[in-house]
């Protein structure tokens, strides 16, 4: 599989799919860094058409309280897309982690110190917020809108292809579209990366929907980022749609005790996605 991810030169850099021992105590360092314009290059995306942002679900955040009994919370750490820099995921994985063995006096103290770390490694400040591990807000939803995975459509493309997507040009329609079919590839293990992907628009012409499919479908063997997919979609959809309103969202399955949760928007939004079952 060819490697078109722009990381050539930087892969031996990062601690994903490389033995990485875990810190015993609070270590910044293990943060690593990731250019965005890097993926953005490579994909062709014109970055001045969205807005958005990327939501980290942290399932794995604790530390030791000034008694020494540990606490447990879910983080959501929410990145803009208009930061320099990704965070690579494993190294996020590490610096959570690292927290394990040190006291804190409160929940704002890690939130504020896990921020201003952050922010050394994104370029802007994200934010960062801790829950308690049976909080509601995580209970299991499912996607909105039409399920476009029963639908009956021969597929025998592979790699993303725009030309796959097809509209009807008598039919001004908002619609909201689902499939938990995607599937993409890491760039730097080159392994799969399964999502449920939502796609939600507003325009003058109208998606056949089989052609959705086919398309999302058409990334099942491309190397890419999370965040630089999602971003490909949402550019061929507004190329596609000239669309008055269009949110592309995916929700990947966890890893490493992290889920990346990419937004795109035509319009500014605070969208958070919801915790999906497959999650």
């Amino acid at each position: 599989m060819a490697n078109r991810t722009g990381l050539e030169g930087v892969q031996d850099q990062l601690p994903l799919g490389q033995n990485s021992a875990q810190p015993i105590t609070y270590d910044p360092s293990v943060l690593v860094p990731v250019k965005r314009s890097l993926s953005r290059k490579v994909e062709g995306i014109n970055e001045s058409l969205f807005f958005g942002h990327d939501l980290w679900n942290c399932w794995e955040v604790s530390w030791l309280n000034p008694d020494g009994r540990p606490e447990i919370r879910i983080g959501q750490l929410v990145v803009p897309a208009s930061s320099p820099h990704l965070c690579e995921s494993k190294s996020l994985k590490l610096f959570l982690n690292s927290f394990a063995n040190d006291r804190f006096i409160s929940d704002q103290v890690l939130i504020d110190k896990v921020c201003g770390d952050l922010e050394a490694v994104l370029g802007v400040r994200p934010d960062f917020h801790l829950y308690s591990a049976s909080d509601q807000r995580f209970a299991v939803e499912a996607p909105k809108g039409i399920c476009l995975d029963t639908l009956n459509v021969n597929l025998a493309v592979y790699t993303p292809d725009a030309r796959l997507l097809q509209v009807d040009p008598n039919r001004e329609v908002s619609e909201r579209f689902h499939t938990h079919l995607f599937r993409s590839n890491c760039p730097v293990t080159g392994q799969p990366d399964w999502a449920t992907v939502v796609v939600k628009y507003a325009a003058g012409v109208a998606l056949f929907p089989q052609s959705l499919l086919a398309y999302l479908v058409s990334y099942r063997n491309h190397t890419g980022f999370h965040e630089a997919c999602i971003e490909r979609i949402y550019q061929d959809l507004y190329e596609c749609l000239n669309p008055s309103e269009l949110v592309v969202w995916a929700g990947f399955l966890r890893r490493g005790g992290l889920d990346i949760n990419p937004v795109r928007s035509l319009n500014v939004n605070n969208f958070l996605p919801p915790r999906l079952s497959r999650h």
